[in-house]
């Protein structure tokens, strides 16, 4: 037994000695590194090798190929199945790692590796790569406009970015999945910038892969914003301005949506639109409660948010610049703003309306039987055309009309297109010509060669309509500031409400003196009373077309100037003194008595430029003006308010402060009407009346007496919320509703502008058709004309004050302007 156990061991080693002589290194016995004797290095090191790899490919399709790769090289590109070997063997420490570089496609295949790594001791056979069929996952996605959506497939964690592209578009993930995969495609972020929800068609996003998928569907909803905005200026049902309940005021967007509307306030049509869609709102049909139309604002354009700033402005409660500048002319440095009429009628009305008096303050107003607007003199300037024109302002005699069409007007030179013949210093010419040369002038003296006769160039006369339309003009200042007493009546019985511009009135003095600076005469026998000369008088007419007058500044009986208080009446051709007792001098201080209560003993103090109204029971009232309160405040600004009864020839002091230089109390906006216009404000979106509210105190202010017996004041010079004595030229408005008892304090409400003074004016855009928008308003000013048409429309031009960009107020205007007042 032992010899046979050491010729094994002989056997063994000279086997070991064999193979290292075949390999070319013999390994020392002990554990250090290859070298040619052994020695160094530990024991028990492994026997390098130089083995190829190589297996087996199965289930390969016909037709395609995959390429593999050993220990990230030494690619292969494999066309079939059966066995495989890499090119190059490995060596050194014997480690192998077989992956796959390309899938096959056409077919789409996924292969796998098995037995794929390890340490080579010999050739390797058996990596087996074995394939199946694979299948792309993918879709559809719809509505898709929102950034960051994220699709994942749950079934490997791949995620797939979509961006909204055109919003419908195919998807596939990157990664096929093998035959038999059961997928899951869920939302790993839904898209934002706009925010999205979007979901999974029912059961599309899940399934077992036996083919290419393309049946998820997924669906973004679009992302829609509501259109809307504000309806203001509509006229709701009389008396009380109620909801329109017969569905003609409708709107439509982009000519389909439609909405109907009822009343004043928001709204928003019940269809939304999607982002990005165009918008563009209309009125599909007016409202029967009103003639005038609607101004849209904001109305068109793309969809990228809710659209709330909509204006359909319906007229109501607006001011409207209808014609004139918007830049003042100035006295000093001198800087005139003319008026413009064409020397020959225009074959074509221009658009905008570009006929216009000139700048002027203090100008005689009336309306004539047809409902158009005359205006007379003022202080200002002329007409363009003159060869030396004057640059400084001055009195005029110029006689206008704005001739009405339907709902506004367009100023004419009254017979400034008068064919009729007529020879001047030998020359050949016309009336009309004559006319416009006249009005080319300042200062006249009331004669112009070759035109009809006319009161002289003045300013701050008193006014009034009889009820035969005629018109009349009393006193003023004329050229040279001499106080003037004449009474003149313009015979308007050649008018039939279009002619004016080729036929003329007649004026005739009735009364009154030509010689300037005259005292009153209060007592004598009929026919030899008269006013002394003064200007601006607080002056009405009454129901039975008698002419009254009250005070201004002027000479009393004494020929004394200062504030005057007395009433007078012209009647039957004759002037009559009526108020007696000391109102013949001036200076007098306001007797007040009892707020609410008529007396003999009442009578308002002395005081020019009044605002002025008659009732519908033909009281006369007073407001305010420079003069005299209950305790003489030297040249004090007013904000009294008084009634006078024809009847019963007293006076009643209604309400507003007995002493002079009053701020004026406010309360909240926006307010749009008369309190009785408001009966149904919470169905019409209007605000009524705040109690305690007063204008302050002011001399020169516009007033109107609307259809419904409501009296309107504008602006004027004075006091305003928070202001000292003569703050500055106001732009407010305000309404006054009268008691139901005569006499009785009734409510002042303000309406628009601001509560303080020396605003500009907000114009907006002179064009025909006219533009409406609820924001647009005169600037401050004091001493405008002002009218109320047939339609019961207040009209306002030029005075003293700011235009759109005046910094210093001392301007003069001849912006027209329209304000529309809710009917009642």
């Amino acid at each position: 037994m032992i010899p046979s156990k050491k010729l094994s061991l002989v056997l063994l080693v000279g086997m070991a000695f064999l193979m290292a002589a075949c390999t070319g290194t013999v390994h020392g016995t002990g554990g250090g590194d290859r070298g040619g004797t052994g020695g160094g290095g530990g024991g028990g090191g492994s026997t390098p090798v130089s083995a190829t790899i190589g297996g087996t490919v199965s289930n390969l399709a016909a037709g395609t190929s995959l390429i593999l790769q050993d220990n990230g090289g030494d690619s292969l590109k494999i066309t079939a199945n059966g066995p495989f070997t890499f090119m190059t063997p490995v060596t050194g420490t014997d480690v192998y790692a077989v992956t796959v570089l390309t899938q096959p496609i056409s077919p789409n295949q996924i292969c796998t590796v098995a037995s794929g790594s390890g340490t080579a001791t010999a050739n390797v056979t058996n990596v087996a790569v074995s394939c199946v069929l694979s299948y792309t996952i993918g879709g559809t996605v719809t509505g898709l406009i929102g950034t960051g959506f994220i699709l994942q497939n749950n079934s490997d964690l791949e995620q797939l970015p979509i961006s909204p592209g055109s919003g419908n578009q195919a998807f596939t993930f990157k990664n096929p999945v093998p035959t038999g995969t059961v997928y899951t495609i869920t939302i790993f972020a839904q898209p934002t910038a706009p925010v999205q929800t979007c979901q999974f068609g029912i059961g599309t996003n899940t399934g077992t892969a036996t083919a290419n998928v393309t049946s998820v569907v997924v669906t973004c909803p679009a992302v829609t914003f509501s259109v809307g905005g504000t309806i203001v200026g509509l006229q709701g049902v009389l008396p009380n301005n109620g909801p329109i309940t017969d569905g003609t005021f409708i709107l439509q967007n982009v000519l389909g949506n439609t909405l109907t509307i009822t009343a004043n306030g928001p709204f928003t049509f019940a269809t939304p639109e999607a982002l990005n869609d165009q918008f563009q709102i209309s009125v599909l049909h007016s409202a029967s409660t009103q003639p005038q139309g609607c101004t849209l604002w904001n109305y068109k354009g793309v969809v990228s948010a809710s659209i709330t700033n909509i204006v359909v402005d319906c007229s109501h409660n607006d001011w409207t610049w209808i014609d004139g500048t918007d830049t003042a002319g100035v006295a000093v440095p001198p800087t005139p703003q003319y008026g413009s009429f064409p020397s020959t009628a225009p074959l074509t009305i221009p658009n905008p309306f570009t006929n216009t008096p000139g700048a002027r303050y203090s100008a005689a107003g009336w309306t004539d039987k047809f409902g158009n607007l005359f205006l007379f003199g003022g202080d200002g300037w002329e007409l363009t055309g003159n060869s030396q024109p004057n640059t400084l302002d001055a009195p005029m005699n110029d006689l206008w009309v704005c001739i009405m069409s339907f709902d506004y007007c367009q100023w004419q030179l009254v017979g400034g297109y008068d064919p009729t013949k007529e020879v001047v210093n030998t020359v050949n010419t016309t009336v009309g010509a004559q006319i416009i040369a006249n009005a080319q002038n300042e200062g006249q003296s009331g004669f112009y060669p070759g035109t009809p006769v006319a009161p002289q160039a003045r300013l701050e006369a008193g006014t009034w309509t009889d009820n035969a339309g005629n018109l009349w003009l009393f006193g003023g200042k004329s050229t040279g500031a001499l106080f003037l007493n004449d009474l003149w009546m313009y015979n308007t019985a050649a008018f039939n409400g279009s002619n004016y511009t080729t036929t003329e009135g007649q004026w005739t003095q009735v009364a009154g003196s030509g010689a300037p600076d005259q005292a009153g005469t209060y007592t004598g026998a009929p026919g030899t009373l008269s006013p002394g000369a003064r200007v601006n008088p607080a002056s009405w007419t009454d129901n039975s077309g008698n002419l009254w007058l009250f005070g201004g500044f002027g000479h009393d009986v004494n020929g004394t100037i200062g504030y005057l208080n007395d009433l007078w009446e012209y009647t039957g051709g004759n002037w009559v003194w009526i108020s007696s007792g000391n109102t013949n001098k001036v200076n007098q201080n306001g007797v007040y008595g009892t707020a609410g209560t008529a007396s003999p003993s009442n009578v308002p103090g002395g005081r020019h430029q009044a605002a002025t109204w008659v009732d519908a029971n033909g009281n006369l009232w007073l407001f305010g003006g420079e003069g005299e309160d209950s305790v003489g405040t030297p040249n004090g600004i007013l904000n009294d308010l008084w009634m006078y009864n024809i009847g019963s020839n007293e006076w009643t002091y209604v309400m507003g402060s007995t002493k002079a230089n009053q701020n004026g109390i406010y309360g909240p906006q926006p307010l749009v009407g008369p309190p009785n216009t408001t009966g149904a404000a919470g169905t019409v979106g209007l605000t009524g009346g705040t109690a305690g509210t007063l204008p302050g105190s002011r001399w020169g202010a516009s007033g109107w007496t609307d259809k419904g017996g409501d009296f309107w004041l504008f602006g004027g010079w004075g006091l305003d919320s928070n202001a000292t004595n003569g703050n500055g030229a106001l732009n407010d408005l305000w309404v006054y509703t009268p008691n139901a008892t005569a006499g009785q304090p009734g409510k002042w409400t303000w309406i628009k502008g601001s509560n303080t003074g020396s605003d500009n004016g907000l114009y907006g855009v002179l064009t025909r058709p006219y533009l409406t928008y609820y924001i647009w308003t005169p600037g401050g000013r004091s001493n405008a004309t002002h009218w109320v048409d047939g339609l019961g429309q207040l009209w306002l031009f030029g005075g003293d004050g700011y235009d759109s960009t005046s910094t210093t107020g001392n301007g003069y205007l001849n912006d027209m302007w329209r304000y529309l007042p809710y009917q009642d």
